[in-house]
Formats: structure tokens, C-alpha cells, sequence
């Protein structure tokens, strides 16, 4: 499947302005007059008029109104025979003698691709993750949208921006998999504004210019365009068809109507036809997700990444989770904390009482070793037989027969051993008892990670 891009839509109001000295080149100018709040059209003074103010519900005299002047107008009354409001008290009399305009209408800009690029692709980001590439739209301070499948199984992912700036995300802040939307945190905020959003496809049209902005097989934010090819639901999903071109990686990117206003979230297509069939997410469908957290600040936002369970190592452990994630679900009574390693004791591993240690690289498990009670100064020989046996026993349910097996006393340096050991196209388990010189001994098993 293609992975697609999204597009944002930008509504600007805008009136037209006269020519204006410079000193008013940066107000909102209508005319003569600037707009200003509330204001809800304007009067042409076509001959001298009185001007009034209104008080204890008499008119008083003010002033004239010269010809050729315009005046913002905030209301009208039918008081006083009919008047339009002004600024204030003021009032004017309804007359032959002033021309009353109704502010127009708003209206969108319709925008150019390279006008729809410098409004938007700052907004676009290139997703990384330990599965694979996507894209995302930056909807929030530290917020990123994507699709649901860009971060499936994700265990730790970073988001660049245009200007090269890279941040880890945080995790997933939720996700929706029949949706295919998924809404991630970044670990720190950034200052790139959120794209402008229409909030639903009602209005679009088929045959209508759209731009799509994605990172296509890593290419970051290239840009297409195309049209609206048609609407469709699929699973009970709106979705917007569309022949602007996307490719692998342009997952979770963005769709823009012509006034730069973002109307889809591109997530899928078809590699194997020529027909360029390309499908985006509609705004309606994540629109309910973004307005969620809209408001909210980044530090009261929960987010992480979904414990993945591939060859549980311990219980529900497993090699490549987090120091948070272990520490959800590691038994036992909390030890020490030093750096990249974490102890507990009183840890039930397969039925024994034990010591587990945990090493960490780069917040990524990659090593539990495991000490158990019973193989710890064991009285006897055969204590510490009977465990390597049990223990070898329980670890050939997981990994079958070892692929190195001491079926017999092995003499090392500072005593004698039994180890056995499996080669997992997850990891390494080495089963492990010792008898010392000295009398004591050891008896334990070692979890490792294959070196990536």
C-alpha cells in the first residue's frame, strides 16, 4: 500500500484596501476606515449630516459630518424615526444624505502550490522509527499526527522538521488502529506553529486542486499535487481519493485545499496499478482526537509507547522494553537504581525465589540476569544438579533442546561448572550453575539481546 500525504487549509478574510498613506499601512483598512471589531458595515457621507448622541432617550446635537467622509457603523435602531449606530452614544439619522454599506462578505484566498508549501511545510515532519519511515503534521505544541500504522509496534521513534532540528518522541498519546490515526508526543516542545484545519470534507469537490506533502522513501517533504478524485467510506472511514502522487513513507503526511487549510491525512494507495488511486484521511475522522488535547499542556499530556510482547524473556518482560516499562511489571520488592541498571529481589522467576538484575543501553533492556536462592550455597552436589536439570527443563518449553549443552562437570579456573546454551533469533539464554574451590556456589540464568 502507498503511504500517503495531508493537506491543510488556510482561511484568510481580507477586505479591499484603498490606497493609504504609510502610517496606516498596517491596519485592516476598508476604504477610508479601518475595520474594527463588531463593526457590521459603514456609511458614505454624500451630503453634510448631523451627528448625535443619544442621552436620557433624547438626541443632542454634536457635530456635522462633512462630505466625502466614511464612518464605521456597529448597529441601526428604529428609535428616532430610524438611526445607524456609530462608535459610542453616536448616531445618524437614516436619509437621503449618507450611503450605508454592509461589511462583505468573507471570502478565501485561493492560493498558488508554492503558496501552500511556504504556508505548510514547516508543518510536515519526517517520523523514524525502529520499525520503519513515515510522516506526520505538527497539531500542537509537542503534539505530531500520524497514521496508526506508521507507529504499530513502535518501541522508540524521533521526528525531524525542515530546518533539521530533531526530537525523540515521547510516545504514543493514543491511537486508533480501524481509524488508522494515531496522535504522539514529543519529549520536548518546539516552536513550529500548528497547521490550519478544516474541520470536515463537507463543501470539497471532486475536480478540486489539492497538494500533498510527505516524505516519500525517506525523501523528506515532497511535494505533489493533483485533484480531488472523489469520496469514499471504507470500514465506516471518510476518506478523500486523490491522483496527487505519494509513495512508501508518505504515511501520516498532509492534504491542502487551495487555501492552504489542511483537509486530509494521506494513508494509503495502491503500488501495483497506473491508475494513481491514492487515498487520505478526512479531517472529520481525526478532528475529534486533535480538539481533545488542543488545550491542554505538554506536560499534562500522558504518553508511551505500547508494551511489546515478542518472546516474553521474564513473565511479561521482554528484551527492548523501557526502564518504565520494566519497572510496571517487574516482580518482586525494588532494589537499587544505578545508571542503566535496575535490582530486585523476591523475584519469582519459573517458580524460584531470585535476584534479578536488568541492564540497560540507551533505555532499551538488553540484558536480565537472573540469581536464584536455592542455587546460592547449595549444601550439596545435588541440590545444585537437581536445579540445573529443572531449570534446563523449563527453559526447553521456550527454546527447545540447547544448542550447547555440559551434561557433565566442566573444571575452570576457580572450580567446576554446567552451562547450557541457546542461540534465539531474539536473543541469547545461558543457563549457568558453579561450584567453587572454596566450597560455595552459584546457580543462575542470563537473558541478552542480539547485538543490532
Amino acid at each position: 500500500m502507498k503511504k500517503l500525504i495531508i493537506l491543510l487549509l488556510s482561511a484568510f478574510l481580507f477586505f479591499t484596501v484603498s490606497s493609504t498613506p504609510v502610517s496606516a499601512a498596517s491596519k485592516n483598512m476598508w476604504g477610508k476606515i479601518e475595520i474594527q471589531t463588531g463593526m457590521v458595515g459603514k456609511i458614505q457621507i454624500l451630503k453634510d449630516t448631523d451627528l448625535y448622541s443619544v442621552s436620557n432617550g433624547k438626541l443632542k446635537f454634536v457635530k456635522k459630518l462633512k462630505k466625502g467622509n466614511e464612518h464605521g457603523i456597529f448597529g441601526e435602531s428604529k428609535s428616532f424615526g430610524g438611526v445607524y449606530k456609530l462608535t459610542g452614544s453616536n448616531v445618524v439619522k437614516k436619509s437621503s444624505s449618507i450611503k450605508y454599506i454592509p461589511v462583505p462578505k468573507a471570502t478565501k484566498k485561493v492560493y498558488t502550490t508554492k503558496e501552500i508549501v511556504s504556508l505548510n511545510d514547516a508543518k510536515i515532519v519526517l517520523i523514524d522509527t525502529d520499525q520503519g519511515q513515515g510522516s506526520g503534521i505538527v497539531v500542537g505544541n509537542g503534539l505530531i499526527l500520524t497514521n496508526h500504522h506508521v507507529m504499530d509496534g513502535v518501541t522508540n521513534a524521533t521526528v525531524t522538521f525542515t530546518n533539521g532540528q530533531k526530537l525523540d518522541v515521547k510516545g504514543i498519546v493514543e491511537s486508533d488502529a480501524k481509524k488508522d490515526i494515531a496522535l504522539i508526543k514529543t519529549t520536548k516542545t518546539f516552536k513550529t506553529a500548528t497547521v490550519a484545519i478544516r474541520p470536515s470534507s463537507k463543501g470539497l469537490a471532486k475536480g478540486e486542486k489539492v497538494v500533498a506533502i510527505g516524505s516519500p522513501i525517506g525523501l523528506q517533504n515532497t511535494v505533489s499535487e493533483g485533484i480531488i478524485s472523489s469520496f469514499r467510506t471504507i470500514n465506516g472511514v471518510s476518506l478523500i481519493q486523490t491522483n496527487a502522487d505519494i509513495d512508501h513513507g508518505s504515511s501520516g503526511g498532509g492534504l491542502f485545499d487551495t487555501s492552504g487549510q489542511l483537509i486530509g491525512m494521506t494513508s494509503s494507495g495502491f503500488d501495483s496499478l497506473s491508475a494513481n488511486l491514492n487515498f487520505a484521511i478526512s479531517t472529520e475522522v481525526f478532528m475529534p482526537l486533535v480538539k481533545k488535547y488542543s488545550s491542554k499542556t505538554h506536560a499534562s499530556i500522558n504518553a508511551s509507547f505500547p508494551i511489546q510482547v515478542q518472546t516474553p524473556t521474564l513473565d511479561k518482560i521482554s528484551l527492548g522494553m523501557t526502564m518504565e516499562q520494566v519497572k510496571s511489571l517487574s516482580g518482586g520488592v525494588f532494589y537499587s537504581q544505578e545508571n542503566e541498571y535496575l535490582t530486585y529481589t523476591d523475584v519469582t522467576v519459573y517458580g524460584l525465589m531470585a535476584d534479578v538484575d536488568y541492564e540497560f543501553e540507551n533505555n532499551k533492556l538488553v540484558s536480565i540476569s537472573v540469581y536464584h536462592y536455592v542455587a546460592d550455597n547449595a549444601p550439596d552436589l545435588e541440590t545444585i544438579e537437581n536445579y540445573f536439570d529443572y531449570m534446563y527443563d523449563q527453559l526447553r518449553l521456550t527454546y527447545g533442546e540447547a544448542d550447547e549443552l555440559e551434561s557433565d562437570w566442566v573444571e575452570v579456573d576457580d572450580g567446576y561448572r554446567l552451562a547450557a546454551y541457546w542461540a534465539n533469533n531474539k536473543h541469547d539464554a545461558f543457563l549457568l550453575v558453579q561450584v567453587f574451590l572454596n566450597d560455595e556456589t552459584f546457580g543462575g540464568v542470563q537473558f541478552t539481546i542480539l547485538e543490532q
